[in-house]
């Protein structure tokens, strides 16, 4: 079984990964927009759960959003 997380869990992984502060209302907006699926994080409990192997798509929706610019370091490479 994949493992759920919630939002805050998810915005705490990829500050961590990232280095830098992701905000969990920032991926909470993703959903409102509906540019991330409903389907797959429903929300149970008041809480959205997120699988774990959906994380890399919160990701690439946060970058494409401007969520996560690149650091001027990373865009030099």
């Amino acid at each position: 079984m994949n493992a759920l997380l919630t939002v805050s869990d998810v915005a705490r992984q990829l500050s961590n990964k990232l280095g830098r502060v992701i905000l969990p209302r920032h991926i909470s907006q993703l959903y409102y927009d509906r540019q991330l699926r409903d389907d797959i994080c429903p929300i149970v409990g008041g809480r959205r759960l997120i699988p774990a192997d959906y994380v890399p798509q919160v990701e690439a929706a946060l970058r494409r959003h401007g969520y996560l610019r690149r650091a001027r370091k990373e865009a030099a490479r």
